[in-house]
This record gives structure tokens, sequence and C-alpha cells, in this order.
């Protein structure tokens, strides 16, 4: 462990000591739990928008546009192609990571 890791853990350890000792969260675990998922819904929740906006924006869903783009994308739809793109997969890793948290939650409680 780096100097650097040995810092953040003494970060995490002190917010989540504060948090228990205010009440909020009745064990350190269960404080690093909660803000990991109030950190990943908000990044979940950004993801899920700009989706949103980008189906609005061309009238379809991903695979009808990536389907319309083919020989044809014009360079702002190819940027928005991949931007797309990006937000799937990053809405599924943070959607698997949620699930993740919450299994070892349930199954430690």
């Amino acid at each position: 462990m780096t100097i650097t890791n040995h810092h953040a853990v003494d970060v995490l350890t002190s917010v989540t000591e504060r948090l228990v000792m205010t009440g909020i969260y009745a064990s350190p675990e269960e404080a690093v739990e909660a803000l990991a998922l109030a950190q990943l819904d908000r990044e979940i929740e950004k993801y899920q928008e700009r989706i949103a906006a980008l189906e609005a924006k061309y009238g379809m869903s991903f695979e009808e546009f990536t389907a319309y783009l083919r020989n044809r994308a014009t360079m702002e739809e190819e940027i928005d192609w991949e931007e797309w793109d990006d937000a799937r997969i990053i809405l599924e890793i943070r959607k698997k990571s949620r699930e993740a948290i919450v299994s070892h939650a349930a199954a430690h409680n």
C-alpha cells in the first residue's frame, strides 16, 4: 500500500467514523456502502439522462440510430454515436457495480 492509499484509507475512516458518531449510519461499513450507492445513483441518473437526450434528439433507440448511420453518418452523428455508446457502456458498468454492492450488503446484514 502506498502513502497515498494510506491517506485515502485514513480519510475514509475518519469520514465514516463521524457519520457513525452522529447517528447517520450504524457502522462504518454501512456508511461506505451508502456513500458508494449514492455516488453510483448520481452517475446512473446522469448517463440515463444523456441517453434519453440522444434518443429524443434523434427520435430513435441506439440500435435504430446505429442502423440509420450505416454508410452515411455526418461528423456530428459520429460524435453523438460515440458518446451514446460510451454512455450505454458506462451505465451498465455502474448498474452492475451498484448490484454488487447491494448484494454484498444484503449478504452481510
